[in-house]
């Protein structure tokens, strides 16, 4: 079943190509002066169609893997960071919504108290000194209530501060790991302008081959046909390059998940 399949194929192949050569043998018959660059033209068509279309096909699947490796890594990057943003996620929570309530608590008598000392100091510099003085004093008696809601306020915050620092340490080692992907991206992403720049004038010599095919003109039908195997290759060559930082990538963020919070 195998053989008789291969078989087929050669054999679709074969007649494609033949259908090609007939089409430029038909539209080539008043450009007899022309025989020999037409016959040679044709031959490099002939000796190069199976390559072409291979390529084709490789360069698809090639393209499509790749495709689907960054569609994986970008959901394991978004998951990573989800895992790594709910880490101590609740305590986190609770001291922030205690530090804000303190913070609101206290606002108003901290408020009065830096307002009075900034009236004050206005009035000496304005050498008002029985205002300076009134000032000072309506600041004074209201300084142990400040100081005290300072101090709450600051335990409220340094608790916060501290559960913050706690979880960034233990988000660390899986922060590092993932540290890598960021220069990683950055190259796929000057790559795929070079790529998508190489798939424009590849497809463009896909484009001028079809027409030369269609027109009869083996000449500019083989030219074409080279230039889109060429390009062919060189966009390969980046879609390997691609493919090895995304798998870089892969294993930065395996190695991220295995570092996560427990």
């Amino acid at each position: 079943m195998l053989k008789l399949t291969r078989f087929t194929s050669e054999f679709v192949k074969r007649i494609t190509v033949m259908l090609i050569l007939l089409t430029l043998w038909a539209g080539a018959v008043p450009q007899v002066s022309a025989a020999s660059d037409w016959d040679s033209a044709l031959d490099e068509i002939h000796n190069l169609y199976t390559d072409y279309t291979e390529l084709q096909v490789v360069l698809k699947s090639e393209i499509q893997r790749n495709q689907e490796l960054r569609k994986q890594n970008n959901a394991a990057f978004t998951a990573v960071n989800a895992k790594l943003q709910s880490t101590d996620a609740a305590q986190l929570a609770k001291l922030r919504a205690a530090a804000e309530a303190m913070q609101k608590k206290h606002a108003p008598v901290l408020e009065q108290y830096t307002s009075l000392g900034k009236q004050a100091a206005a009035a000496r510099k304005a050498t008002n000194l029985k205002s300076a003085t009134l000032l000072e004093i309506k600041r004074n008696k209201l300084k142990p209530a400040a100081v005290a809601a300072r101090a709450e306020v600051k335990v409220t915050t340094s608790a916060l501060a501290e559960a913050k620092s706690l979880a960034a340490a233990r988000n660390k080692p899986a922060k590092d790991a993932l540290a890598p992907i960021a220069n990683l991206k950055k190259q796929i992403t000057a790559q795929n302008k070079l790529f998508s720049a190489m798939q424009a004038e590849r497809s463009e010599a896909d484009k001028r081959y079809k027409a030369a095919v269609k027109a009869g003109d083996a000449t500019k039908a083989a030219a074409a046909m080279k230039l889109s195997y060429s390009k062919m290759g060189e966009i390969r060559t980046m879609t390997g390059r691609m493919y090895s930082w995304e798998q870089q990538i892969s294993t930065a963020l395996r190695s991220a998940e295995l570092k996560l919070p427990k």
